[in-house]
């Protein structure tokens, strides 16, 4: 009977480990989050990718997956450089049981003004721990066909 109990505590002191592990990883997820929008509203290019993995899979609407850095920065860097406003809200967040990995969907803003880009899209990052922290190990974006005013579209199919 003993044995049982101990087992039972055990467990379910694992358990609570596990959730508590989980947690922390959440919270962790969300700053980064957080850190992106800020060095994106900043126009922080290194910022940005500090938040990646050395060699991230980068999946880009239209085009074949890379792995490496390039992807992201030639992005970032043509976003800052036309001072663009791009902002993530997270609407999905998945931790695996142990927070050895996570995914992490939402949807992504991009407002490029001097481009005439007024863009809305989703985002999907899976993410691994790298010491204290989380870093990006795949991204993959969809952009969404802007929206049109019937103005616009009967522009478009008289022209």
């Amino acid at each position: 009977m003993k044995t049982h109990l101990a087992l039972i505590a055990a467990l379910s002191l694992s358990f609570t480990v596990l959730a508590d592990m989980r947690n922390d990883a959440k919270n962790s997820l969300t700053l980064l989050n957080d850190t992106f929008n800020t060095e994106a509203a900043e126009h922080d290019v290194q910022g940005l990718l500090d938040l990646y993995s050395d060699t991230p899979v980068w999946i880009e609407q239209g085009k074949n997956a890379t792995v490496g850095i390039e992807g992201p920065r030639a992005l970032f860097e043509f976003v800052t450089a036309n001072k663009g406003q791009v902002t993530h809200t997270i609407d999905h967040l998945f931790v695996s049981e142990d927070a050895s990995l996570a995914v992490m969907i939402g949807s992504v803003e991009a407002k490029i003004e001097s481009k005439g880009m007024d863009a809305t899209g989703t985002y999907l990052f899976v993410l691994e721990p790298d010491d204290d922290d989380w870093e990006i190990v795949v991204d993959m974006w969809h952009q969404r066909a802007p929206k049109q005013s019937p103005q616009i579209i009967e522009q478009q199919r008289t022209e």
